[in-house]
């Protein structure tokens, strides 16, 4: 009896270790996060407009297609992967009052968290501390919604460039399998939906990918079977995708278009990159210099320690090889969390360094910490001022943009931002002026927080126009267009949006010449808007691109600010 009461109790004790063994894990961490964002996600928060933030309306303009039925590259193009819009869309499904840009930042961990998930599993079988410093990196850069690049000297929101942010992530946690899971299937796996995942957000980022999973192949990471196991999940993935109205091959020709659209851009790009990141790539390129040293010295040791299945499984070669996958992906970027995933090869050269003297030791670890911390440090600090400030923002002053609206700004900025309609009427010469010579309103404009909060004001002052226009005139707008960078109008108005057409239409980026299938669409819209307050070379090459479409159409004045092009067709009771 004594014996049986005290199996019971070393049971009972065992159980309680484990309960308080998994409280503490990574695995609960991730599970505790996921809860919090729920919470986040339930409220309408209201956070400060950041600089080009309008990028994060073309979630709400692919959220609505998706709502639909349009498939992303087949009914409409886009400047990135479907994902991105699919996640959104979910994620904005189940959290109807959730703020934008947090849904959209956050959306990246439907796909991006099991992946972690599996990977930290794996590791915090042998090893806790190592588990939680993998995951708790990737919580800071997938919680924080804020690119490394200040592009105003206010607190506010990167709601630009979140895809870039989603890529840099799913490439974590690629080098993370890659570095620390043991070779198998699991590694084969987990490194498939990865690079699927890239393929689907950003095709510079699968390509990155790619460099690095080829190393990681020559290194020895892979056998045989589990590069053909992998590249299985990876094509029986995409034909099924492809099934769904040549989803696939799609998305291909638009990527094909995209790169010819800029292929004058990349010398100028890198050049901008190495400018950026120079604190970075300096420090790595010394990192780099000292490990090939400590090799060449017979000191160092590789990466995958006693796991090494190769001469080029070298700490100095994987932390060159990052560095030129990340190089070429911020490229194509303009701002985001860059070379992020360049700190899991950190990690395991930091686990390896007590083989070393302290000399030796002291040195990896200066040149690691000044390659490592300028990118958090960025990314924390732009976060923590927005959270500081935005109790003391001004809420923007809309009523018809549902959860669109849920942004502040100073005060005076908000004044300035009030008295910008008014004054793009009284002074439309000049502006225009100014589009002639190709120049805008100002050398930053689009970065200009006044300008965004107006942006935001006019578009509420347009849809109280449209919906008096439709009541006065008996009639509705079933599908409407917007002759601007991004068109949130069909979502906030729940109509139709114009197919075969651009999201993020950026005329000299992303819109290329107009095409039969796009005029045939375009002509069929009941409703194309045409902003005026300003003329910029934008808007006036966007228009340009879309005028052999629009030419039978009824112009007709909502305001000062805006003209509805009406289709032809369409009677008026005056009419």
């Amino acid at each position: 009896m004594n014996e049986l009461k005290r199996k019971q109790m070393v049971d009972l004790t065992t159980g309680r270790k484990q309960s308080v063994t998994w409280f503490f894990s990574p695995l609960s961490l991730l599970f505790l996060t996921a809860l919090v964002l729920c919470v986040l996600l339930s409220l309408p928060l209201i956070i400060p407009i950041g600089p080009m933030y309008w990028d994060t309306y073309i979630y709400l303009d692919a959220a609505q297609r998706l709502k639909l039925g349009q498939i992303p590259a087949v009914d409409f193009q886009a400047p990135v992967g479907a994902m991105e819009y699919y996640q959104f869309y979910w994620l904005q499904t189940l959290f109807p009052s959730g703020q934008p840009t947090l849904l959209a930042q956050w959306s990246v961990l439907i796909s991006a968290m099991p992946l972690m998930a599996a990977v930290i599993a794996v590791v915090d079988k042998d090893n806790r501390k190592l588990a939680m410093a993998i995951l708790i990196p990737f919580l800071i850069f997938a919680l924080c919604p804020m690119n490394t690049q200040a592009f105003h000297s206010y607190p506010g929101v990167s709601g630009f460039g979140i895809y870039n942010r989603h890529t840099s992530l799913f490439l974590y946690i690629l080098t993370s399998a890659l570095i620390f899971l043991p070779r198998g299937r699991t590694l084969a796996i987990i490194a498939a939906l990865a690079m699927l995942a890239l393929f689907f957000t950003k095709i510079t980022g699968f390509l990155a990918g790619g460099m690095i999973g080829l190393f990681a192949v020559l290194t020895g990471r892979f056998l045989l079977r589990h590069v053909i196991l992998a590249l299985a999940v990876f094509m029986i993935v995409l034909a099924g995708l492809e099934l769904n109205n040549g989803m696939v091959s799609s998305y291909i020709a638009n990527i094909i278009a995209l790169v010819s659209l800029n292929e004058g851009l990349l010398i100028s790009r890198f050049l901008t990159v190495f400018s950026n990141k120079l604190d970075v790539i300096i420090a790595a390129a010394g990192l780099i210099i000292f490990l090939f040293w400590l090799d060449w010295r017979g000191h160092s040791q590789t990466t995958m320690s006693q796991k090494s299945r190769s001469f080029l499984d070298r700490d100095w070669l994987w932390v060159s090889v990052l560095m030129v996958a990340g190089t070429f992906l911020e490229t194509q970027n303009t701002g985001s969390q860059e070379f992020i995933f360049l700190w899991p090869v950190l990690l395991a050269i930091i686990y390896k360094s007590t083989a070393f003297d302290e000399k030796k030791r002291l040195i990896i670890f200066c040149l690691i910490a000044f390659t490592a911390i300028p990118t958090i440090t960025k990314v924390i600090h732009g976060t923590l001022r927005f959270v500081a400030v935005a109790p003391n923002y001004i809420p923007a002053p809309v009523s018809e943009l549902k959860t669109m609206g849920l942004v502040s700004t100073r005060a005076d900025i908000m004044d300035r931002a009030l008295l910008l309609e008014d004054h793009y009427t009284q002074n439309m010469k000049s502006y225009q002026q100014l589009a002639d010579e190709g120049q805008l309103p100002s050398w930053r404009f689009y970065a200009e927080l006044d300008y965004q909060m107006y942006w935001l004001l006019s578009v509420d002052h347009v849809v109280k126009a449209i919906k008096q226009f439709e009541t006065t005139n008996n009639i509705r707008l079933n599908s409407l267009m917007n002759l601007d960078f991004t068109d949130p109008f069909p979502w906030i108005l729940n109509r139709d949006a114009t197919r075969h057409i651009q999201i993020g239409a950026d005329p000299f980026r992303t819109v290329g010449t107009l095409t039969p299938l796009a005029e045939a669409s375009v002509r069929a819209t009941d409703g194309v808007l045409r902003p005026t307050c300003p003329t910029t070379t934008a808007r006036r090459h966007l228009q340009d691109i879309y005028a052999k479409a629009l030419d039978d159409r009824t112009i007709i004045k909502l305001n000062e600010c805006w003209d509805l092009l009406l289709r032809s067709g369409m009677r008026l009771p005056t009419q």
